[in-house]
């Protein structure tokens, strides 16, 4: 089993562990990860994806499977689809990078929230250097997160970065020596919000243009009709 789905008072986590290919994502995996997505789909609580597998995140995508696919294949966006998945979980998604987060790698981190990684880790698209380009959603995601100038760079050449740049140009929410204690205090930094108003949020944030400003009234409305919310904001004013 490459894929491990694990629930806890915490998070909902995706063990990826694939030591023999370094987390290579296939067909497999994909499907695995998948999977665990829609066993977390009522949650109600922070995703997080990190490797079993010491020294690296997700290598890329097995180029074993990649050299045989079709045309076919390809227009049918495997990854595409579930980074989508990723990107559209209701509550907040954190990829722990500890190793290489290149191609397919990197274009699932871009996919969540936040993205940790330690100080060895290596990120990157390095599509062009195969004569091919990031279809699974790198090509939007990376600009957005850190311009579009960093990003042409990264895509353009295919250069492979390290942790402290990755995060100068903010690629990564943080560079740690322990991958553990970041993610225990980021889940404790977001144990302290109401997971209902955090879900609206990121939907808000998610809502194209001029679309956002009603989503934020809508979704706002939504949060003051919550018990929740009236006592959070009752608490505040005790203080």
């Amino acid at each position: 089993m490459t894929v491990r789905a694990e629930l806890t008072a915490e998070a909902a986590t995706i063990w990826l562990d694939r030591p023999e290919k370094l987390n290579a994502l296939d067909l497999e995996m994909s499907g695995g990860i998948q999977r665990a997505l829609d066993e977390f789909a009522e949650a109600g609580r922070p995703l997080v994806i990190r490797s079993a597998v010491p020294g690296t995140f997700v290598s890329g995508a097995d180029l074993t499977e990649l050299a045989r696919r079709t045309r076919r294949e390809a227009l049918q966006r495997v990854n595409h689809r579930l980074f989508t998945a990723i990107e559209e979980y209701p509550w907040p998604s954190i990829a722990v990078v500890g190793g290489h987060a290149l191609g397919g790698g990197c274009e699932l981190a871009l996919a969540c929230d936040f993205r940790l990684s330690s100080e060895s880790a290596t990120w990157g698209l390095p599509e062009v250097r195969l004569g091919i380009i990031p279809s699974a959603g790198g090509l939007a995601r990376l600009p957005r997160t850190v311009g579009v100038p960093a990003a042409k760079r990264l895509i353009m050449t295919g250069k492979r970065i390290g942790a402290a740049e990755a995060h100068a140009i903010g690629l990564v929410d943080e560079v740690t020596t322990d991958l553990d204690e970041a993610l225990a205090r980021l889940l404790g930094e977001l144990g302290k919000a109401s997971m209902t108003a955090v879900r609206y949020a990121k939907e808000a944030m998610s809502a194209p243009g001029d679309h956002r400003r009603s989503t934020d009234a809508a979704l706002q409305a939504l949060c003051f009709e919550s018990d929740e919310a009236r006592r959070r904001l009752g608490a505040a004013m005790r203080r």
